[in-house]
């Protein structure tokens, strides 16, 4: 018997994607953000073997239940948990979908691809230039936006981040991934709320 994850609607009406590019990073940013990538992934696919091993069907038994094991294994952050807990319901559901039509899939166990990350405040923040990421050892790693891409948002950036408050969770916007790119650049994709126009 499989296990059945269920996935929330939400209305995507008054959501945005935000796609931007970064600047070519340095090789030392290179090698941070490489490092990043790798524990994400490696921590990704050790949570869909637990979630499927021990058939743990909710976001929040999840937490409860790998916690400790997390804790002393990846990141003692709980908000970096809760991140991987939703990319690895979102991979076991998509692997689902195409274990119905893909045959070859069906005896498999989903598989999250390292290279990317997808993250929430405060692990990440977004302002008008980069976004930041936080690491475990107290660090900042900076992902400056390229001049074109930053230019062509400008004004949805100002939107999102106008009347933001130190310390406070900016509602205008969720998790954001960070996709390598070989080239020694990153995708930055943004999930935004945007203010309605009049």
């Amino acid at each position: 018997m499989s296990l059945e994850i269920q996935e929330v609607v939400v209305s995507m009406s008054d959501i945005e994607i935000l796609k931007l590019l970064s600047v070519t990073l340095t090789r030392e940013k290179q090698d941070t953000l490489e490092d990043e990538l790798q524990k994400y992934g490696t921590a990704t696919n050790w949570t869909i073997k637990q979630i499927l091993k021990q058939r743990l069907s909710t976001p929040t038994k999840t937490v409860e239940i790998l916690e400790d094991v997390f804790i002393e294994k990846f990141d003692k952050r709980i908000q970096y948990l809760e991140d991987i807990v939703k990319t690895a319901r979102v991979e076991i559901s998509n692997h689902q979908k195409m274990a119905q039509t893909v045959r070859s899939m069906r005896d498999k166990t989903p598989f999250f691809k390292p290279g990317k990350l997808i993250l929430s405040q405060p692990i990440i923040k977004l302002n008008e230039r980069a976004v930041t990421l936080s690491r475990l050892d107290g660090s900042v790693l900076a992902v400056p936006f390229d001049k074109r891409s930053r230019n062509r948002l400008v004004e949805k950036l100002e939107d999102i981040l106008r009347n933001e408050k130190p310390g406070v969770i900016n509602r205008k916007y969720g998790r954001i991934r960070i996709t390598w790119n070989k080239e020694g650049f990153a995708d930055v994709d943004v999930r935004a709320k945007l203010s309605k126009g009049p």
